[in-house]
This record gives structure tokens, sequence and C-alpha cells, in this order.
């Protein structure tokens, strides 16, 4: 069984381990509040589409991009960082950092003792504003021994998560070691959470099969494993996207695998488009060796190359947004712009999307008319409070609904538990917001400043940490809503299935969409005739597309070109006095659901095509059974990418 939990949907496939044959998959909504849940639900519907018992599953193979979304999105753990015997300048983004004298020579000797007094003055003094610790010390690759007496120490004054860099770096390099290091402290919630959420979900549905979570580099490792390097798997999604984009250049998605789209959804958005840019892979199809694997996701957008029908290894170590690290993994670039990526309306009657992942309006319940607040200047937002079952609420934290279903059948039964209250080191703010939705509901952003009087950053700071105790939800206008208006998508009747009981009554609500559409088409420029909301949802998609065809552009540039003229290029609709046209020397594949109604218009701009193969809404997930099952050996062997980075390829001395 492969496995893939994205920011929006959770997808589960199960495959035949000696022919590698697809039994069944299926796709339902990530729960956030109760990863198992949404697990469970996926898994639960694989079993029973394929008429198999939980015993037939021998091995569980899962991916996540749950990892690179905290990133993208700012979330994760507030850390506190300790660097040990450096006094160079070193930029990365943590809550707090101190520079404790110590460090170790290039032959492990030590430089100077450790600054233990130091040390746990800093702790006091961090203690109340982080919520894990990171610690790198100088060449503690050769010998960790002052991180390992720093990590002691941290937990005898402050009982939180430590995580030091030699754990996962082996190489020179401070500021990419300290990055490392602060990645992992940050994700160390997000995979425990994660990998927690899996456990469950297999107790509750009697598979005891062993389980291998993909790492970055198309490779697997055990659970527990997971936990101790959780940077490693902040590209586990795209490498699962690399192993199905292998499987298929080699010709391994043919006959049932390569199926059309269901009925009615052929040529669906293909308005405008050339003729042949976007396709169906039949079992005739030639595969492609050279291809930009493009992966839609709810969050984000990941995009990475196959070269010889290989992955491109960035072995130097990714870049994760500014951070440059030591975690090896397959070369990709992350946009965030998806499925579930906030729509907002700027002053000069253009349209942004993303990074900010948001719950649609056609998936939130009842909230206050968007024509009230969907408008410019960076509010269109509703804030709502997170009723029981993790989802937009009404005034009292319950959902306004009824609708009581019961969970699948074979998942586990989940207890409905209260939102989180905030941490104890919530401030006044934070409560002043808790306060506000709980006595008047869903609040649009702008009223809830009105409301509180609070300045704009520190409503901003009180909101992100509520989102992240999962005691607030954010609502806006999605590319998810566009597609409803325009048809292209019914999620109507997710709530009446069973195992998702917590989706609000009304999910896939179109009338809602039609709504947000409407507020949006009276915001944009005019032009001969009035703008109708079905214009507002193309011009939400265009944007949205626009997005990913200036992604693909830019890892595609910094890799032909690099530098400034890669940046020019991903920025180049903006200037108006120079055009540059950028045709892609190679073909498209798509994979996620949303991929389907976005890719066909950035290949059309790009002048190339894109392929969606057999499988493709639910890729990750075979792609994870596939690397699971050895069918990832031409990934996890993929063509290796290598910057010269002077100094800290050398080995002979660690520099910033």
């Amino acid at each position: 069984m492969g496995v893939d939990t994205g920011g929006t949907c959770t997808d589960a496939v199960l495959v035949d381990a000696a022919t590698r044959r697809v039994v069944a998959s299926a796709k339902r909504p990530t729960t956030h509040h109760d990863l198992g849940r949404g697990m469970a639900g996926a898994m639960a519907a694989a079993l029973a589409a394929s008429g198999l018992p939980a015993g037939a599953v021998d091995l569980v193979s899962v991916s996540t991009t749950l990892a690179t979304n905290a990133v993208v999105e700012g979330q994760g753990a507030e850390v506190g960082l300790f660097i040990i015997g450096y006094a160079g300048r070193i930029t990365v983004p943590c809550a707090s950092m101190d520079a404790i004298p110590g460090g170790h020579r290039l032959d492990g000797s030590e430089e100077a003792p450790l600054a233990l007094d130091r040390l746990v003055d800093s702790i006091r003094l961090m203690r109340d504003r982080v919520d894990a610790y990171a610690v790198c010390g100088m060449m503690s690759f050769v010998n960790p021994a002052h991180e390992l007496v720093a990590e002691r120490a941290i937990s005898m004054v402050d009982p939180k998560p430590v995580f030091c860099s030699h754990l996962a770096s082996s190489r020179a390099g401070m500021k990419e070691r300290a990055a490392t290091a602060v990645l992992n402290a940050r994700l160390l919630p997000v995979m425990r959470r994660f990998l927690d959420g899996v456990r469950t979900a297999l107790d509750g549905l009697g598979i005891a099969a062993p389980v291998l979570v993909v790492r970055g580099d198309a490779t697997a490792m055990p659970m527990d494993a997971a936990l101790r390097n959780a940077s490693a798997t902040v590209a586990s999604g795209p490498a699962a996207m690399a192993g199905y984009g292998a499987a298929f250049a080699a010709g391994r998605l043919a006959g049932e695998d390569a199926g059309r789209l269901p009925d009615g959804d052929e040529g669906a958005n293909r308005g405008g488009e050339t003729p042949g840019a976007a396709e169906d892979a039949a079992p005739d199809t030639p595969p492609p060796p050279d291809a930009l694997i493009v992966d839609v996701g709810g969050t984000t957008t990941d995009v990475t190359l196959l070269r010889r029908g290989r992955p491109v290894i960035q072995a130097d170590g990714m870049v994760v947004g500014d951070w440059e690290t030591h975690v090896e993994a397959v070369e990709m670039f992350t946009v965030g712009v998806g499925g579930d990526s906030l729509v907002r309306p700027e002053a000069d009657g253009t349209l942004s999307v993303g990074p900010l992942r948001v719950v649609p309006l056609c998936m939130a319940g009842p909230l206050p008319d968007p024509a009230e607040w969907l408008r410019p200047g960076g509010r269109a937002r509703c804030i709502c409070p997170v009723r029981r079952e993790g989802v937009c609420g009404g005034p009292d934290g319950t959902d306004s609904g009824e609708h009581g279903a019961p969970p699948a059948q074979g998942a586990p039964a989940s207890p409905s538990t209260p939102a989180p209250p905030p941490s104890p080191s919530g401030d006044a703010a934070e409560r002043a917001v808790l306060d506000h939705l709980q006595a008047h509901g869903p609040t649009p952003a702008g009223d809830l400043l009105r409301a509180l009087r609070l300045p704009e950053s520190t409503l901003e700071r009180a909101v992100d940490r509520l989102v992240r105790q999962r005691a607030v939800q954010v609502a806006g206008f999605t590319p998810t809503d566009a597609l409803h208006v325009l048809g292209l998508l019914d999620l109507s009747g997710l709530s009446d299935l069973s195992d998702l009981a917590d989706l609000p009554t009304g999910a896939g609500n179109t009338a809602a969409a039609l709504a947000g559409a409407r507020a949006l088409a009276a915001l944009l420029p005019p032009g001969a005739r009035p703008n109708t909301p079905q214009d507002a949802a193309r011009a939400v998609l265009a944007a949205a597309s626009r997005r990913i065809e200036d992604a693909v552009v830019q890892h595609v540039a910094r890799r032909e070109v690099g530098g400034n003229f890669a940046a020019y290029l991903a920025q180049r609709h903006r200037h108006a006095l120079l055009r540059v046209n950028v045709s892609l020397g190679v073909p498209m594949v798509g994979i996620g659901a949303a991929s389907r109604h976005l890719l066909p218009a950035v290949a059309q701009a790009l002048s190339t095509t894109v392929t969606f193969p057999g499988r493709y809404d639910v890729g990750n997930a075979l792609g994870a059974a596939l690397l699971a099952l050895g069918e990832g050996d031409a990934a996890a062997g993929g063509c290796r990418a290598s910057a010269d980075d002077g100094a800290n390829n050398g080995g002979t001395a660690e520099t910033a």
C-alpha cells in the first residue's frame, strides 16, 4: 500500500507486489486536526474497492508533503539555535539565536572549552519564546561532544525537543549545517503528528505490516528514522513523484494504468490551448527520456527534472525556501500555489494566488457574504473558530449543520475533542481573537482588526499561532472555488460519504464559491461588458497557471544559465519595455488532480506539451509504493547534480 498525505488530500494505492499492477486507489481530504482519520479513510476506501482484507497488506510505504508545506507556509515549531565555537555571521529563520564559546578543530581536538554557564543563561532567556532547540557546533561532524553536552544541558533546563546538526550532516559548512539543524527542529512536531497519524490509522484498520517513509532522495527509511531526521522528508512528496515519473519513463505505467480521464472530463479545460498541448498517456505513447514532472497539489506545486528516465539528485544539499541545507534530495523547485491557495485581489485589479493555504469557500460552511470582505489590501480572508471535528464552525465553535455520519467501516473511530486552547506562551492577542470568534463566529480579517484594535502585525502573529495550534482556520477564495464556478469540479457528494463525517453539511457548496466569484468580478478591471463570476473564475485559474509557469521557467533557467538571468526570466511578465518569449525544450508530465485544469495553459505558454499518465491523480501514492517495491531503483540511483561550493566541498575547514 502506498499512501501520500498532502496539505489538502490523502491518497492510498494498493499495488500487487508480484505483478506491480494497481489493484485499487482512493482519495480523501487530509484531516489536519487528526491526520490518522484522513489516512484511515483513504486506506479503508482503497481496501473496500479492492475487496481485500487488511491482512493482505504486506508492506506500507508513505510519503508526505506536510514538511514541505510547513516550510512554504512558515509553520512548524519556533526554534532557538545555539551556535558553538563560531563567531561569523549566520542568518537562518529561527526565533532566537546565540553564539556560545567552544567548538572543535579539524582533527577533532577541542578548540575551546564549552561555556556551560553562558549556555544555561541563554536557555533560560529563550525557553518562553521557543518550542524546540537546534545545536550546531564547529566541526561537530568530526567530534560531536559539545553538541551532545549542550543537548543534555538544554534538556535539564527546558525539556523541549532538541536537534543536533551532526545527526543530519557529515560535511563542512556551518551555515548549511545550522540551517539543516533548524529545519529538523522546526519539523519535529510536524513529523511526530504525521507518524502518530500513520500508526493510529494502521492500528485501527488492523494492518500490521512494516512501514517505510519515503526520503527526499527517493530512498526509504523506517518510521523511527524519519522522526530522528525529519528534514530528510522535506522532499518526500517530490521524491515519490520522481519515482512515479521514473516508472512512466521506463514504460511501467501501461495497459490499464494508462487509463483515460473519467467520462465528461475530456477537454473540460482546454479552451484556448493549442492542439495536442495536453494528452492522456496511452499504452503506445512513447515515454519521455527527459521531462519535467509537475505535481499540482492543494498547497504547493513541485517541479522536478527527469533526465534519461531518472530524476536529478541534488547531492550538495537542497535549497528549502531561502535555506541552503545539507539535505540530499531530488532536485526540485517548490512554489506556494495549489488548489487551496488564497486568492487576493490587488489594488491595480490583478490577482495574487498563494502561498497561504486556506479553506475554500465551497468547503468552509456558513460565512459572512464575501461581498462584504473580499476586497483589495491583503485582507481577503475570513477567520473561523474550529469546531471539534476540525473545520470552520459557528459562534459556539460547532457546525451549524447536522450530519452525524459515522466513520468508515473498518476505519478507527476518532474521539471528537474540543479545539486546543492557546498554549501557555500564548499572549493576550491570541486570547482576544479566540474570545471574539467564540462570541461572533467567523469574522473577516478586516473586521477582526477593527474590533480588537490591535496593530496589524500583532494580529497576524496571533492568527498564525492559532492556526498552527489548530484553534482557528482561515477561509478564502481559491482555485478550487474557481473550478466549482466553472463546473469543472463538484465536491458536493463528499458530505454524503460515510468516512468523511468531519466535513460540514454543504461541502462542495457551489453557491458559496459563486458568491466569492461575484465579489471578485466586481473588483476586476472593467471591459466591454460587465465581468461575470465565470470571468473571475477564469482569471483566478489564469493567475494560478501563470505562477506555475514562472516556477517552471525559474527552475529550468537556474539549471541552464543560473544567476540573475533566471530571476529575470521568472519575472519577465512584469517588464513593460522588453518582451522575452520562453520555450521549454522538454515535455511536462502532470501529477495531481488539479494539474489537469492548470497545466495545459502552462504548456501552451511555454510551447510544449503536457501528458497525464494513468493514475496521475494519485501519482505520489503510486510512486511511494513503487519505490518501496524496488521499482524506484532508477530513481534512487538518479543523475547526480553537484554545485562547486568551494571550501565547503573540500572538507579542510568549516566556513559559513
